[in-house]
This record gives C-alpha cells, structure tokens and sequence, in this order.
C-alpha cells in the first residue's frame, strides 16, 4: 500500500517552517561569535576571572591566599554577601555593620573579607560559565539534529508516492520537528537571562567593594 506525502499538508507546512529555522541557526545564539570563545554564546564578552585589580583600591590582595575561610565570622560573612538572594543594600548595611566593630587591624580584615568575597564570585562565575558552554554544545548538538530530521522529511515529501512505513517514518519526523525545535526556542530564550548571570556577579563584587572602601583608612 503506498500514499502521496504530497497530500500531507502539515508535514509539508511544518517543513517549510523548520526549514527556515533550520537556515537561520547559523546566526543563532547558539554558536558562538568569538573565534577564541567557539562555545561562547552570549553577546557578553567572556571575562572567566575578576582581577583584585579590577575591583579594589585597597592594600595588595594575594587572590591565592584561603586563610579567610579560617575565620569563622569572615567566612559566614562572605556566604551572606555573596548570595544574591541578600538585596545588596541589606548586604552593604552588613558590611557597615561588621567594619563598626573593627578596630585594631581593621584595614587588614577588611581586605581579607574582600579576598573572600572575589574568592566566592570567581568560583561561583567559573560554575556558571562552564555551565553556559556546556549549554551551547547542547543547543549546536540540536540544532544539527534539526537540520538533518529537516533534510529526511524534505526527502521522504519530495518522493512521488511512498510506502507505508515511509508514510509513518514522516509522521514521526513531523513530531519530533515540533519537539526539537520548541525546545531550541525554549533554550534560546532562556539564555538572554542565563547569560547576564556572571555580569550580576561582577556588578555585585564591585558594589560590595566599594562599600568595603569606604572604611579603609
């Protein structure tokens, strides 16, 4: 038994949709724009370190040095301030807070809790970084497959009559387009958020540094 999948208008609508999806993807987001970045996909340059030099005007910060995790305070200070479900004014009145009861080797301890804080952020920005390419091999991974479910169902509708199982192979190309290519939207609009994610981070050290600043000497 055979059937025309010229009669099979969704197939043949849903094909020309995909097909121009399918174009465009190589100016999608999901590839990257920086020949040194190639799984880089936000409009945001990858920074994947902050400097001390970047944020702080203070004393000489040793970005290897771990002995804030030593202290106590310090350290639940530092968990505090970074978490940035802590609105940044309540996070600055802390450190306004923590510095008033400082004296003696108070520049000293101030520049340790900065190094904890750049720390903190640059651990957690590398997580998220890693976490954002390894998003962009998925979204390239889908988008070939796209192409290429594109490219079967564009094969089995050109065919003048088809078998049966050709006829259901097309059905089943016709659903799984409509999965691959919801998802890839899904993804891709998602990424606009994902990808401001390190810049908040970067913009909260600085405003935290900047508080920190106003009590050094």
């Amino acid at each position: 038994m055979k059937a025309n999948l010229k009669n099979l208008s969704r197939t043949a609508v849903l094909f020309a949709a995909v097909t121009a999806v399918a174009g465009s993807i190589g100016h999608s987001t999901a590839f990257a724009t920086d020949p040194e970045n190639p799984y880089w996909p936000c409009v945001q340059r990858k920074v994947p370190h902050i400097s001390a030099g970047m944020m702080w005007g203070g004393p000489l910060v040793d970005e290897s040095d771990r002995s804030w995790r030593k202290d106590g305070e310090v350290r639940d200070l530092v968990q505090t301030l970074s978490s940035r479900r802590v609105p940044i004014e309540e996070a600055q009145e802390r450190i306004d807070g923590y510095a008033n009861t400082l004296s003696d080797g108070k520049q000293t301890k101030l520049t340790v809790l900065f190094t904890g804080l750049l720390s903190h952020t640059n651990a957690e920005r590398s997580d998220i970084i890693a976490g954002i390419e390894k998003f962009a091999r998925r979204q390239i991974a889908l988008a070939k497959r796209i192409k290429e479910t594109a490219a079967e169902a564009n094969k089995l509708q050109s065919k003048s009559d088809a078998t049966v199982e050709e006829l259901k192979r097309a059905q089943e190309l016709d659903e799984q387009l409509l999965w691959d290519t919801r998802v890839f939207d899904e993804r891709e609009q998602s990424l606009t958020y994902v990808c401001e994610v390190p810049v908040l981070l970067e913009q909260r050290l600085f405003a935290l540094a900047r508080q920190l600043a106003t009590h050094l000497e």
